[in-house]
């Protein structure tokens, strides 16, 4: 059981933070009605990049203090970030973007 509450943790997790990187750094490029240059893009992917390792290094220093199996909460959180970077899509930023 800890497992599971390990894992659905780790999913809510890892999905708010995605919702949240996917509406601060990535809804304004998709309303924006001008074309979107490379170097735009680029800046949000680093940025995007630091967000998740920011939260696995948030996830790593917890492990102590959650009161369910850590490697299930890791991979979970892992997994929903994965999840919501193709889900909120970039790719819907990369047809916009001007190569």
């Amino acid at each position: 059981m800890e497992y599971i509450l390990g894992a659905l943790a780790g999913i809510v997790y890892g999905g708010l933070v995605g919702f949240f990187k996917y509406f601060f750094l990535w809804k304004k490029l998709l309303k924006n009605d001008d074309t979107v240059t490379m170097k735009t893009v680029s800046v949000r992917l680093m940025a995007s990049y630091a967000v998740n390792f920011i939260t696995l290094i948030i996830t790593y220093f917890v492990r102590n203090m959650i009161p369910f199996d850590f490697m299930a909460f890791a991979i979970a959180t892992a997994l929903a970030l994965s999840l919501a970077g193709k889900v909120f899509s970039v790719q819907k930023v990369l047809q916009k973007t001007e190569i």
